[in-house]
């Protein structure tokens, strides 16, 4: 094994994927270890750990207990609602909740990950409402499109430099859930769903349906932001990054087979 830890990137989970697939992950293995200094490449990787893509790792073996390690962990301990005991800069939420106060629960959690996102990342003005609203409307499309809510999930981590989230559930993925509208029957692969479920007014209720604008919060909290965008679901991967990033601006590329839907966003001032 390798002594010195490796940054976990998002490329570094896209290699972790791809040996599965093709059969070299012993090999994969023997490179680590990986430190996650980012919660958006941990949490992809716990996802596709999730969903069987890959074998679970070894706690400390080819993932160090660095950065937000500690979160993962908790989240492998089964822990409904979470946040760091010391500082409340990190933490995570499930979409099942057993408790009759699941929705103020919820509720506390965006205020907290908006308090962060002000007080710890310093975000100016609407943009840590804007990102907590967009939090809440992508949990709640686990709930109306996933098909498998009680495997969803939303997380975020404040620091000094920059704020993230993410979401994630091992539903049907966006391509099967457009598929439910005739709309969009003809959408012939997972890289086009992405695109359409990320255009505004794109919904499985339909055009008229006055669904299907969960993303325009985060676009609007990204104006001006320096921010990095990541969608997954299927075997591809929708990114974007840059100064105000848009759609526009996204590149579409195939990716280790991930099950359900994977979104992570992170925006700095810088």
């Amino acid at each position: 094994m390798n002594a010195f830890p490796r940054s976990l990137t998002f490329s570094a989970v896209d290699g972790l994927g791809f040996a599965a697939t093709s059969g070299n992950f012993d090999a994969a293995e023997r490179s680590a270890p990986f430190e996650p200094g980012r919660l958006g490449p941990l949490l992809e990787l716990f996802d596709l750990v999730s969903g069987g893509q890959l074998p679970p790792p070894r706690r400390g073996r080819w993932v160090t207990d660095a950065g937000p390690a500690s979160l993962i962990n908790a989240l492998q301990d089964d822990h409904e609602t979470w946040l760091s005991p010391d500082d409340h800069r990190m933490g995570f939420i499930r979409s099942r909740r057993k408790q009759p106060d699941g929705d103020n629960r919820f509720t506390a959690f965006l205020m907290t990950a908006q308090r962060a996102a002000r007080e710890v990342t310093s975000l100016p003005g609407t943009t840590p409402g804007q990102l907590v609203a967009a939090m809440q409307e992508m949990e709640s499309n686990i709930h109306e499109h996933s098909e498998a809510p009680a495997t969803g999930c939303v997380a975020f981590c404040a620091m000094p430099e920059i704020f993230e989230f993410a979401v994630l559930d091992q539903g049907i993925g966006v391509l099967q859930s457009l598929h439910r509208c005739p709309t969009f029957a003809a959408l012939s692969d997972h890289g086009k769903a992405l695109q359409a479920a990320l255009t505004d007014g794109t919904s499985r209720f339909g055009p008229s349906s006055n669904h299907g604008h969960g993303f325009r919060p985060m676009f609007l909290g990204l104006v001006n932001m320096r921010g990095s965008l990541r969608f997954r679901t299927g075997d591809y991967a929708l990114t974007m990054d840059g100064t105000s990033p848009t759609l526009a601006t996204a590149q579409l590329a195939q990716k280790p087979y991930l099950k359900g839907f994977f979104a992570s966003i992170s925006c700095s001032r810088y």
